[in-house]
């Protein structure tokens, strides 16, 4: 399935304010690809929207998840009952839909590293909201076992707006993709032959991440070699020497 795909209906999504998005793929996807993709379209209309990003959401308990809530969203507060954190947390969404109009969005990437009373927390935090307005969108970023935790709890998932499962690119698109890096690295000329592009594809088997690093080693091959082109030897060359690693 397309990434593209993904990352327009997840711009909608948070464009038509739905609340729970989650994306789920196995590692090397391409979701926190994704995610950046999406920052870079959300640019021209910073003045709306606040992003907020968690990468790591492992938390002993409930208080230090709100405590780091809290310090993350700048909210400036001694206290550590959970209700009154809470209650905070509510008044800096409130603040920011209402008198700043702010759109708020929490990413969480490694989402399936999440307990239960995390998923709890940002339940009731999809609570929050107005007659017409969520106070907060979240956008969860997971490896597929995180469709575990999503059958336990079933309120849980039935608040999903919008949920996509990413799949490895096909051969189109990573060529694509390959094109795209290159020019936003503002590399203008091909610098690998379209046989080459087919062999890093039947290589990577259209994982994002090993695309990446194929090809930049690629490149050190070529500063070394002191070539100007990537063709499907030197591609070879570099596959037979990685697999001789198993890399």
């Amino acid at each position: 399935r397309s990434h593209g795909e993904c990352l327009n209906r997840l711009e909608i999504s948070l464009r038509l304010n739905r609340g729970l998005n989650v994306i789920i793929g196995d590692i090397g996807t391409g979701k926190t690809t994704i995610s950046r993709l999406l920052l870079g379209r959300f640019v021209d209309f910073g003045k709306n929207y606040k992003f907020y990003l968690i990468l790591d959401p492992t938390w002993k308990d409930n208080q230090e998840f709100l405590m780091y809530l809290q310090k993350l969203f700048g909210i400036k507060a001694s206290g550590t009952l959970q209700i009154d954190m809470m209650d905070r947390i509510e008044n800096f969404l409130i603040d920011n839909t209402l008198k700043s109009r702010k759109n708020v969005v929490l990413i969480v990437d490694e989402g399936q590293k999440m307990g239960h009373e995390q998923i709890e927390i940002i339940r009731t935090l999809l609570n929050f909201e107005t007659n017409d307005k969520k106070l907060i969108q979240v956008i969860i970023l997971a490896q597929p076992e995180f469709r575990g935790l999503l059958d336990k709890y079933e309120n849980f998932r039935d608040r999903i707006a919008f949920g996509y499962t990413i799949d490895p690119m096909d051969r189109e698109d990573t060529i694509k993709f390959i094109d795209h890096r290159l020019k936003v690295a503002g590399n203008s000329e091909e610098i690998f032959t379209p046989e080459a592009k087919i062999l890093i594809y039947e290589k990577t088997k259209g994982f994002p991440r090993k695309i990446i690093v194929l090809c930049h080693t690629l490149i050190i091959d070529m500063l070394t070699l002191n070539k100007k082109i990537a063709d499907s030897s030197m591609v070879f060359e570099r596959i037979k020497a990685a697999d001789s690693f198993n890399v």
